[in-house]
């Protein structure tokens, strides 16, 4: 009996255990049903709230983007129109600077003018030469040789002067390639020291000239150029021509230079030995500077000092002062 009553304890008490476990089971299996719905829930309204703060920051970004290009598109253009302007200013300062050397070679001319013709004043029977000044010049391998400066510009040096009919410029080759004459009279530089220094840089070339009746007039070229003794010295440029005595030696650019015992012109027969000097002729006209001196200013044989243009090409008009001087450039 005690055994019965036992077991039946047992077996209620197996049935209890086994009736609570089935419950909370299927209590923590409705709780999880009914819980993991909110759970998700609060956690996407979350995910929405980090989202809408991220949209949010990204649209601040991108005006402040926006902002700093317009800004940028801004600065460029004010660069691109201080660039330009300041092109303009560059382009307008080198206008100026070619206006002023313009007016500084006028002024020069003018100058040179105005000593001409004080000088002039001072003795109209016998012009002297213009030479302000006798200094020592070496150029390479050749003797350090004189060389005579003129007014108003210490860069003016005398290359050929023409006064009076004492110095005979009817001479052979080898004194025309190595100069003769008085420095401070009738004299000629020499070829081959004209072809050094016009080839050391860029040269003007400025030639004054006087008729019989006192008239004055002059020649400038901005880049006469000499070409050596292997091309018989021929003139390689002159460059651009002002004045006031007419243009009569641009078309020798090209010609070589001649002399009585050495003709390398282009006519049929020798120029220099018929015009009587040393020259680089151009069918033996247009001009002549180193001819016959004639003291009454008429050439009728057209042997004397001539420039075609200072009367209309009337060759048998003979100057009775000229004068030849070059300077470095001043472009």
């Amino acid at each position: 009996m005690v055994n019965y009553q036992r077991n039946l304890v047992k077996q209620q008490q197996q049935y209890l255990a086994e009736s609570d476990a089935c419950s909370v089971d299927k209590c923590l299996g409705y709780c999880l049903n009914e819980v993991e719905p909110i759970v998700k829930g609060l956690i996407q309204l979350k995910d929405r709230e980090v989202n809408a703060e991220l949209l949010k920051n990204l649209n601040i970004l991108e005006e402040e983007v926006e902002k700093s290009r317009v800004q940028l598109l801004e600065k460029d253009t004010q660069i691109k129109a201080k660039d330009t302007l300041l092109f303009q200013m560059v382009e307008i300062n080198k206008q100026q600077l070619n206006t002023i050397t313009n007016l500084s070679a006028q002024v020069e001319d003018k100058n040179l003018q105005i000593i001409i013709c004080k000088r002039q004043e001072k003795d109209l029977a016998y012009l002297s030469p213009y030479v302000d000044r006798v200094d020592q010049m070496q150029i390479k391998n050749l003797t350090a040789f004189q060389v005579s400066y003129i007014s108003p510009s210490p860069d003016w040096i005398v290359i050929q002067t023409r006064i009076d009919g004492s110095v005979d410029f009817d001479r052979d080759w080898i004194d025309y390639q190595n100069g003769f004459g008085d420095i401070n009279g009738n004299f000629f530089i020499g070829l081959e020291k004209l072809h050094l220094l016009t080839q050391s840089r860029q040269y003007e070339l400025y030639i004054q000239m006087r008729d019989v009746t006192g008239t004055t007039k002059y020649a400038r070229y901005n880049n006469f150029n000499v070409a050596g003794e292997k091309d018989y010295y021929k003139i390689i440029s002159v460059g651009q021509y002002t004045g006031t005595a007419g243009d009569s030696l641009t078309q020798h650019v090209g010609d070589m230079f001649s002399t009585r015992d050495q003709d390398n012109g282009n006519h049929t027969f020798n120029c220099a030995y018929k015009k009587r000097g040393g020259w680089w002729y151009h069918d033996c006209n247009h001009s002549k500077l180193n001819g016959l001196y004639h003291a009454d200013g008429l050439s009728a044989n057209t042997t004397g000092i001539s420039w075609g243009s200072w009367s209309n090409w009337n060759y048998t008009i003979s100057l009775t002062f000229a004068q030849m001087m070059i300077r470095p450039a001043l472009t």
